[in-house]
């Protein structure tokens, strides 16, 4: 199976579009909390997940760090994708209304 491709859609012009080989037998992992802590020059994000035999206890499994620029990225694409998706889940109940609404 080959690499699939992924391009970075960057808004800001300056910066180049690059594109990304994601390889087919790459691990998705979920993760149930996070941390960030936001240093002078960087931003750390923990995930984790919850234990199921100890309440209120996690384990962090995967530190990701980020300079502050690529930090304010990440949260600018995240909310994009977030309201892009949110205005089509919404959009996708609306037409689901109207044709419940015709079929009666």
């Amino acid at each position: 199976m080959a690499d699939q491709e992924k391009t970075a859609d960057n808004s800001k012009s300056e910066q180049p579009n690059v594109q990304f080989h994601v390889s087919p037998d790459l691990e998705y992992v979920y993760r149930d909390v996070f941390n960030v802590y936001v240093g002078a020059g960087d931003v750390v994000i923990e995930f984790g997940n919850l234990h199921r035999a100890m309440p209120d206890h996690a384990t962090i499994s995967n530190r990701i760090v980020l300079s502050v620029a690529n930090a304010y990225n990440l949260h600018q694409t995240l909310q994009q994708a977030l309201q892009a998706a949110q205005m089509q889940l919404q959009r996708n109940l609306q037409a689901q209304g109207g044709q419940t609404q015709n079929a009666d």
